[in-house]
Formats: C-alpha cells, structure tokens, sequence
C-alpha cells in the first residue's frame, strides 16, 4: 500500500470575521492555505482504505501548507515553466522561466533579477553507469548454423566440433552509486566477447605399404616383411596410430617358402696339385689344390646364372683350397674317395658309414697302399639327421586388395626341419611319410576403424538462478556412436557453460526497529516502528543490498511474517527500574544435525534462537520470565565433532574452552561432566618457599627440594637436598659432590640440633614411594661398596707404611652449611 497526493487546491486567506480587525483587512490578499487530497492505494494502484496505508506506508503526509495571495504592491508573476530537457550529459544544466504580470512590469523593484530572477538553472541529474566484467569466461561455443572452418587447417572428419568459436563473460552495469542497473544502460547486451580456437583434431598417418621383402630364408619356410612408417603423429583427440615398433614403423609379415634346390653351389674341377715342398730331384710331395666356388640359380636345364653367394646356404658350401699329395714314382697312387654310404635311422650311435678308395697304381717293392676304406660312427646332428615337419606362425590378416578393414584369411606354411634346427627342403620328410595334421588357412577380421559420433548440442537451458551474477546455462550432447578399433575417439567435454545475462535482483527489505516509545511516560508499554524499502541486490547472500525507488519491487512479493501480514509496528516495552526483561532474539543458530562418529543418522536437524532475560535486581527474580526459546527444523547442516581444549597453566589457572571439528570456538557443544578444570588452586593455598599446587590439588615442592611434611599430612616446608661431601689426597677439603640422602631429623639455623621436631614423609600424597627415597637408597648403595673397598685395603698388609692412608680412611661426613645454592 502507498499514498498518492494530488493537485494542492487554490489559495485561501483566513476567513473574514478572523482577519476584520486586522490592519489591511480590506486587500483579499496575504497568507493563506491550500489544501489537497489524499488517497491510499494499493501496489496495483487501486483504491484501498485509507487504514491500511495508516498500518503499512508510515504517517499520513501533509494536508495543507502555507501560500501567498500577492497585495496590489507585490509583484506578481506567471508559475514556473516545465525545466527544460537535458541534453544527456552529466553535468548539464536545465532551466525553468517566469514573467512579470500586470502592474508589476513597470516596478523597479520587481525588474530586479537578484531579488526576483525570472529563470532559474539546475543541474541535470548526474546518472554515471559503468559496465564490470564478472564471472569467469564461458567454454569456447562455435557459431550455431554457422561453420567457420580456419583457413589453412587441414581439418578431418567433423567439421562441426572445430573451428574459430567465441567464449563470453557477464558484464554487470553499476550506476555512480554502486547500485547493479540493467545492463542495457550501459549500452551493453550483457557480454564481453572474444574469439577463440577449437583446435581441429588431426588422425596419425602413415606412409603406404613398401614393397614385399624377399623371402626371409633362402631354403625352407620364412616370412616376407613389408611396412608402413609414421608420418605425423595425431593431436587433437585425433585417430590414434597402431602399435608402432621402437622406429616408428608398423609391420605386415605372411609366410613365405623357398625351394632349398633354387640356388646350389658349383664347383670347378680341382686344380693341379701344387707342390710346396719342391724334392729337387723329383717334383713330388705335399701341396696345395684349389677351385672356384659360385653361387648359381637352379634351372630345369641345370645351373645357369651366378648370382650372390647369400642366396646359397653359406653352411653348405664346398671347400675352395685343401691339401694334397703329388706322389713320387714309387708311391702308391690312389683314387678320389667316393661318397659315404648312409646311416642308418634311428641315429642312436650304433650304426657307422663308411667310403672307399680304388689303387690307381702300385707302389715299387718295400712300399704298400694306405687302406681303401674308411669307417665313421654315425653321430646325430654330425653326420646324421632326424627330420619332422614344423608349422610357421600364422600371417596378420591378409584383405582383399584395397580393403583395410574387414574378413580376410590368415596363412602359415609346412615346414621340413632337421634335427639340428635347419630347415631342410621338404623330400627328406616326404620320403619318411610323415602325417600332415595342421590347418593351414583360417579366417581372421580386421576391425573396422569407427569414428565417435556425437549428438547436437542441445538447446541453452534456463538460467539457474532468475536474476543476480552467478546465473549459468548449459548445454549437453550425447554420445550416438561410440568410437571403435582405431577410429577417432570422444572428446571429454559433453558439457558446455555460458554465463547468464546480469539482471538486478529486488526484494523488500526491513529497516530497523525504531527506539521504544512510550506515551505520557518514561516506563512501560509503547510502541515502535520499522519502514520497509526495496532494495537491489547482486544475489548474493554477502550483498545486503542498496536502496532503490519502490517501484522496482512492484512484482515482487512483500515479506511477510508468521501472521501473514507486514509488521510495520509493534507493541514494545521499556523496563522501569528494577523490572526484568526479554532481550531481541538472537539469530539463529547454525543447522545442527544427528550424528554418531561424524556420521549424520537422517533425522534432519535443528535451527536454535533464544531471548535472554535480563535481571535488573536478584529479589525481583522469582517475577521474572524464563529465558524464551525457539526451534525450527533444517536440513542443510553438516557433522561436527567438539572437543574440550585447553591452555597450559598459568599459576593454579588455565583457560578451558570447547572447539569444534572446524576450528571454531563454540559454547554449549561439549558435554559438562568431561570439562577439565580451569582452577587448580590448592585449599589451604601453598605459601610455602618453593611450594607449588600440583594437579592432585595437593601442595609439593619443586625439583631439588624434598617435602617436610606435618603430622597431619600437610607440606610443612621445602628443604633443599643434602650433599655428600668426599676428601681426596689432593684437596684435603674435598670436592663437593651432590647425592639424595635422609636429610638430618632435626634441622636447626645453627646445625646444633636444637629446634621443633619434624620428620621426613617417604610417600607422596598419591600413595606412591617419592623420588629422592630412590636416590636415597642408590647413594646408600655406592656408599656400602665404597667402604667395603676401604676396609679391603685397610686390612691389605701394606709394603711400607703412608701417611696418606689414613686421610682415604676418613669417614664420610654430610655437610650442610646453610648454602641454598647447593
């Protein structure tokens, strides 16, 4: 509800039969009122009573005011003009103008502008708006519908997820008070924008496949190789490469098979035995043969064409050099060896070969033949085999031509392999009969390289909050498709934010309570009053918000109490001397929840507030109200622990107080029965010299000083512990050395013994032996063996007699001379 004024009514002088006796009573001019009318309406502006205005919009505003009907003598003038318009600017002016009427155009004194100036200036009202950036940047958003690809970019496959994209911040408009505006007063649509990049993702690639290799053995099974190397690598989120070997190539290998007879080895004849030991009479004796060895193609017609000698087995090849013999005329010739015969299977050791020799001419008389055989074990893997079949290792899958992905077939090769591990061509296990069991074809697939594909983006959501600077929007996709083998994989953002537009939150805000007042009365019942205004705030909890015209919380709804109406006054009390009474309410307390070891049990929790009640004189108290208190249930609390702590002690005082697991010091959340004690002071106090309160509340006295304690068990005084004193041969005085000992019963100031008797207690209040007892007990201890070492060499027949002696046999004396110090 508010008031509305309307139009003041014309002048009225005082009624006549007031102002007839009045000097100049005659002129109907002079001081007067004017009266207008007021209406209350409400936020719709309709008619409301003219109560509910009295109950919520404050004071009724002025019915009249006082006005001048100008004499024949004054100067009279026209009303004041509508100010001019504003030219925009800050700090611009704006006029009003009046003129002279009637009779007073002709009157000096009304020409006078200083007394009666005829325009008027103002300064235009000075609305400076800043925009401030807030927030942080959005996400980088491509255009929608609008695909701007960036120039001499490669790019592959979705040109929709890359590009060059925009990221935007909130601007907020303030005006010169520091109150948030709308956004457009700053001539700003809401934005900061700035162009970005979404880097197009860029897939590994590979050169082409090389050429097939040559077979990897020359006889028997092998593979051929061939290759792809990396050319670049993928970034980006691009297609990732395959598996790369340590030089950045990726292999293709299927079995291969070489005819162990494609390539053989020739020899030439042997050439003439070359004699090297020359008998001068007779060219005959040891030599030397050689001849030429190749490397030949094997053809149906025989060997053909040399080729490399890497293609031939290079184990197998013949020998190019040996010795020989060119026989002398009287020796025995004999012919080449001819071939071993074959061993026999299995080669176990038990079978031999052997190869023979023809004599080509008869030695002279007196000379014989060597022998025309020669007999060899058969051995395995020297000069006898075993021979099996092995299976290569299967192929990578092998496509149709241009194919790369999809059913293709896998291959291996039979294999004749020696016992020595050497493969051997395949009719020495052909001619064995050997069972050929394996497969040697089988299907295989290559799976297909699949892109991830994803959904559009889905529309910009509502902003998550109505107004203030936090707002956001956001947008999703999906995943349609989702990547496979070597395809390009997702990317990780499915999930794009954008700030919201800055609008200015409003709400209706209490002012504070007015002081009490009470009338016709210092003390006792009154009333007191609050305003309510609309204020703007940012959203934030923090902001308490600026004061603005009313009309900017016309939508919004009015607070309201728990009797669902605005409380704008309200009945108070102001306490008379010796009156006790209720203070405001506190705010209230954090949400306390239900928890067991830090964990919440779901009970919800519990808001707390109170009134404390202030007692101005303790015999009034039994008139006095409780302490009021209130709950309300919450749900957004969280788990504390508390926990007593305290001070290190100070003399018998020590500061207690209760923290919780947050670190904050608190009241009311420890339990009372587990408070330390803050007061240790001890009952009577410990006055004695060197006495202190323990925390047994018991008096005891510091280190080095030994109780002397009263018959009824109270500390009597601190005395400081004896020392032993020990005379040696090279200070007949004798060192000072310290040592816990039964101080002497009957102490005195002049070591005579006289004085009031006391006597040494051994136990502590605690029950328990004290300290210096064990030390008392230790030097008594050493003491006993010192003199049982004395009296051995006392009694030890000496070699001559010493003076010395006797001065080790002094007894020990305990010596006290009063020095507090020692």
């Amino acid at each position: 509800f508010r008031w509305k004024t309307h139009k003041w009514r014309r002048c009225q002088l005082v009624p006549w039969y007031v102002r007839q006796d009045s000097p100049g009573a005659h002129e109907t001019c002079g001081p007067g009122l004017q009266a207008r009318a007021i209406t209350c309406r409400r936020q719709d502006g309709g008619q409301a009573d003219i109560s509910e205005c009295l109950k919520y919009s404050g004071p009724l505003p002025s019915l009249t005011q006082m006005c001048q009907i100008p004499c024949q003598d004054d100067c009279q003038f026209t009303n004041w003009s509508k100010f001019s318009s504003c030219n925009g600017d800050c700090g611009g002016v704006r006029t009003r103008k009046r003129t002279l009427v009637g009779k007073s155009k002709k009157r000096d004194k009304c020409k006078n502008s200083q007394l009666y100036p005829l325009i008027e200036n103002q300064f235009c009202p000075c609305d400076k708006y800043s925009a401030q950036p807030v927030g942080n940047w959005s996400d980088c958003i491509l255009p929608e519908g609008k695909l701007e690809v960036l120039l001499g970019m490669k790019v592959q496959g979705d040109v929709k997820e890359c590009g060059q994209g925009y990221r935007y911040q909130a601007t907020a408009c303030y005006d010169q008070n520091n109150r948030l505006v709308e956004t457009s007063r700053c001539n700003s649509h809401g934005y900061i924008e700035e162009a970005c990049i979404i880097p197009c993702p860029s897939d590994c690639k590979l050169s082409e496949w090389s050429n097939w290799s040559r077979c990897s053995k020359s006889c028997g099974s092998g593979v051929k190789v061939r290759s792809k190397w990396l050319r670049e690598k993928p970034y980006n989120g691009g297609r990732p490469c395959p598996k790369l070997d340590h030089v950045n190539q990726v292999y293709e290998v299927v079995p291969c098979h070489s005819d162990c007879s494609q390539y053989v080895w020739v020899t030439e004849p042997w050439s003439v035995c070359k004699v090297t030991n020359v008998d001068l009479k007779e060219n005959c004796g040891e030599g030397v043969q050689t001849r030429k060895v190749r490397c030949m193609l094997n053809t149906v017609d025989g060997p053909s064409d040399t080729v490399e000698d890497y293609l031939c087995d290079p184990e197998e090849m013949p020998l190019g050099a040996r010795k020989c013999t060119l026989p002398c005329p009287e020796d025995c010739v004999m012919s080449e060896w001819g071939s071993w015969s074959q061993c026999s299977l299995p080669c176990n050791g038990s079978s031999a070969r052997e190869r023979s020799a023809e004599s080509l001419r008869q030695p002279d008389d007196g000379k014989s033949c060597p022998a025309a055989t020669e007999t060899e074990v058969c051995t395995l893997n020297k000069n006898c085999y075993h021979y099996d079949y092995n299976v290569t290792d299967w192929s990578t899958c092998q496509l149709s031509e241009k194919a790369v992905c999809g059913n293709g077939i896998k291959t291996r090769m039979l294999d004749c392999v020696r016992s020595d591990g050497k493969s051997v061509d395949l009719k020495y296990c052909e001619e064995l009969g050997l069972e050929k069991t394996w497969q040697m074809n089988t299907s295989c697939v290559v799976e297909c390289p699949v892109n991830c594909q994803l959904s559009d983006w889905s529309p910009w959501s509502e902003c998550s909050q109505t107004c203030g600077l936090a707002g956001k929007m956001i947008r999703r996709r999906t995943i349609n498709q989702p990547f496979q083998g070597d395809g390009r994989p997702c990317p990780s953002q499915m999930e794009q934010f954008k700030p919201c537009p800055v609008k200015p939150c409003y709400r209706w805000q209490y002012g504070q309570w007015s002081a009490c007042k009470v009338e016709d009365a210092q003390c006792g019942e009154g009333t007191r009053v609050r305003n309510i205004s609309c204020v703007v705030f940012d959203g934030s909890i923090e902001d308490v918000g600026k004061v603005v015209d009313e009309e900017f919380c016309g939508e919004v709804e009015p607070i309201i109490d728990g009797n669902k109406k605005m409380i704008l006054e309200e009945t108070c009390t102001v306490p008379c001397p010796g009156d006790c009474y209720l203070r405001e309410w506190s705010e209230w307390s954090l949400c306390q929840l239900t928890c067991v070891n830090g964990e919440d049990l779901g009970f919800g929790g519990i808001q707390v507030r109170s009134r404390a009640v202030i007692i101005q004189e303790l015999e009034n108290q039994h008139l006095c109200p409780e302490q009021a208190l209130e709950t309300r249930p919450c749900n957004d609390g969280q788990c504390y622990e508390y926990k007593w702590m305290a001070s290190p002690w100070k003399g018998s005082s020590r500061t207690v107080w209760c923290q919780r697991s947050d670190g904050l010091n608190v009241t009311g959340g420890c339990l009372v029965m587990r408070q330390p004690d803050a007061d240790r002071s001890c009952n009577p106090p410990c006055s004695q010299p060197h006495a202190y309160c323990s925390e047994t509340r018991t008096c005891s006295c510091e280190d080095g000083y030994t109780e002397v304690m009263s018959s009824d068990g109270t500390l009597e005084q601190c005395t400081l512990i004896p020392v032993v004193v020990i005379p040696t041969m090279e200070d007949k005085k004798g060192d000072v050395k310290t040592s816990r000992a039964v101080n002497p019963t009957q102490p005195s100031s002049n070591q005579s013994g006289r004085g009031r008797t006391w006597f040494l207690q051994p136990f502590g209040p605690d029950g328990r032996l004290k300290t210096w007892v064990y030390g008392v007990a230790a030097g008594a201890f050493v003491l006993l063996i010192f003199i049982v070492s004395m009296i051995y060499l006392a009694c030890k027949k000496p070699k001559k007699p010493q003076r010395r002696q006797n001065n080790r046999l002094k007894p020990l004396t305990l010596a006290y001379d009063g020095d507090a110090d020692m």
